[in-house]
């Protein structure tokens, strides 16, 4: 039973994963399982300080785990499945000891929950890094969904033949976007060496270094259901070697409450059925509370090590050397991003506007943005632009750190403004003809005007909302002689885009412009129609 309900959570994780440019209904999101998490969205409450209202989402399962225990990371979470999963692979059911001093390990967890929190509460979001929800979603966005795309086409390319041989003709031309991500390899390593861990010890990463399961058990204690051994036990200890996470201490009892998973294999070793988890203690069960209210498994002195170690990382990233990348590269964010201060704060780091992103513009920082910006997405321009009728990533977030909007407004949500690099466009440094950036521009941003008597395009910045389509088409090899920078973005926590947009005069509308302008006639009024006229014979040289 245990396995199906875990198989069946992996694969309800995995269906939502790939439903994320999928508007689904507000009952049941795709990002369910990081609404549910309480260390991602709790965290993020912590360093804003301001109440997000997805955050109540993850109540529900601090009060099931208050009530029934750590069944969450016994059967519904998704790492943890494939930990087991992998786990008869790596020994096939064989005991294994556990690492020693097995006592230090077990702190692990605590301290780094401890880390996390005064990170937090030093405004740094530090919960990301090994929370398991926010790890596996990344690691789903950034490695398997390409290797899923690429194994997709390959078999796609097996059947075309037959397809074309058949006039399968939708068939014969089908072919899957794929994505691709610059922190893939790091991730998969990441990833990798948390299911190796479990070559050392069963659910290593559960036992010793989760700390979602660390914030669990601090409620696990109190839980009704707990596993009780009856009269008919004899302390062979079969049971605490089936305990995948150690949490029989010897024999029967004391058994560590904030430990069991309430996985049951105690009870399926136990050769005398004397292993049961009922609410209440029968007649004969030998129940012992030892353990139930003490101290968890962490010493004052790593206690203290652990917020003070995170109390200065957060102090750190706010100063030199972190601080010296802040605001000096030019980071486009999505459209509809806070702004940067609270953008960091809230995002979780999960990938999933990534995955939902349609062009695959959307791409992690590493050190772009410094310590505190690891991880965030950004838009890559010159790779591919961002779609003005997709507004997903909002839809998908969260924690809201990129606000949802309707397509009214996103496109109103400037991101910012394309800047002309004179010396490597082809038309001012070289004189040759090239309209790409002004007939892609889906604004009419762009437009040529007479320079010196020669026709050279410029941008106009009240039209242009930082889409992107001019940079990633430019011809010009390497960096795009015209580039989208953050300058003049609009970001707001609160309050209307439309709005924001109007009070500062832009248009972000489809306009014919005076794309005739190009070729003969002078130069007409900015939001005029075109008006042709015969070519003169003193007319600026140009393309005609």
């Amino acid at each position: 039973m245990r396995t199906a309900i875990q198989a069946g959570s992996l694969l309800a994780f995995v269906g939502l994963f790939a439903l994320a440019n999928v508007r689904l209904p507000e009952w049941l999101p795709v990002d369910l399982y990081l609404r549910l998490d309480p260390l991602l969205l709790l965290g993020a409450v912590v360093a804003e300080r301001a109440w997000i209202a997805r955050a109540l989402w993850a109540l529900p399962l601090l009060v099931a785990t208050l009530l029934f225990g750590r069944f969450f990371c016994g059967y519904l979470c998704p790492l943890g499945a494939i930990l087991d999963f992998f786990d008869p692979l790596f020994h096939g059911g064989r005991r294994r000891r556990p690492p020693a001093p097995e006592a230090a390990w077990r702190q692990v967890r605590f301290a780094l929950l401890a880390v996390i929190g005064a990170a937090a509460l030093g405004g740094l979001s530090l919960a990301y890094l090994l929370d398991p929800i926010a790890l596996l979603t990344r690691t789903f966005t950034y490695v398997f969904a390409p290797a899923a795309a690429v194994i997709a086409n390959l078999g796609l390319d097996l059947v075309r033949p037959a397809a074309v041989r058949l006039g399968w003709i939708d068939l014969a031309y089908l072919s899957l976007p794929q994505p691709a991500y610059f922190t893939a390899l790091a991730t998969a390593v990441l990833f990798a060496g948390i299911v190796a861990l479990g070559r050392v010890a069963p659910r290593f990463w559960c036992r010793y270094l989760c700390p979602l399961g660390a914030l669990l058990s601090l409620t696990a204690p109190l839980s009704l259901f707990r596993r009780r051994a009856t009269a008919e036990c004899t302390a062979c200890n079969r049971c605490r070697s089936a305990c995948p996470v150690g949490a029989i201490v010897e024999g029967a009892d004391p058994v560590s409450p904030r430990d069991c998973l309430l996985c049951r294999r105690c009870a399926e070793a136990c050769p005398h059925k004397a292993v049961r988890f009922p609410a209440l203690p029968a007649a004969g069960e030998r129940f012992s509370r030892a353990g139930e209210h003490g101290p968890v498994a962490l010493s004052r002195r790593t206690f203290l090590a652990a917020t003070g170690g995170g109390l200065s990382l957060a102090t750190l990233t706010e100063q030199t050397p972190f601080s010296r990348l802040h605001g000096k590269r030019q980071l486009v964010r999505p459209p509809g991003a806070l702004p940067e201060p609270a953008f960091l704060r809230l995002c979780l780091r999960c990938g999933l506007c990534m995955q939902s992103c349609p062009t695959n513009t959307l791409q992690p920082c590493l050190w772009e943005s410094g310590l505190a910006g690891m991880w965030t997405p950004r838009l890559a321009l010159r790779y591919a632009p961002c779609d003005q009728h997709c507004a997903v990533c909002g839809q998908v977030c969260p924690s809201q750190a990129i606000r949802g909007l309707p397509l009214a407004e996103k496109t109103h949500a400037r991101i910012g403004t394309a800047v002309l690099k004179k010396e490597l466009c082809l038309v001012w440094a070289q004189d040759k003809p090239c309209l790409i950036c002004d007939e892609i521009c889906p604004y009419n941003a762009i437009v040529f005007r007479t320079v010196e008597g020669h026709r050279r395009p410029v941008v106009i910045a009240a039209r242009c909302n930082g889409c992107g389509f001019c940079e990633e088409r430019c011809p010009v090899k390497g960096e795009a002689a015209i580039v989208v920078v953050p300058d003049g973005e609009i970001r707001l926590e609160e309050g209307s885009y439309r709005a924001e947009a109007e009070r500062l005069q832009y248009q972000f509308v489809p306009h014919p412009g005076d794309d005739r302008f190009f070729f003969s006639g002078p130069d007409p009024k900015p939001d005029g129609p075109p008006a042709p006229s015969p070519p003169a014979p003193g007319k600026p040289r140009g393309f005609l």
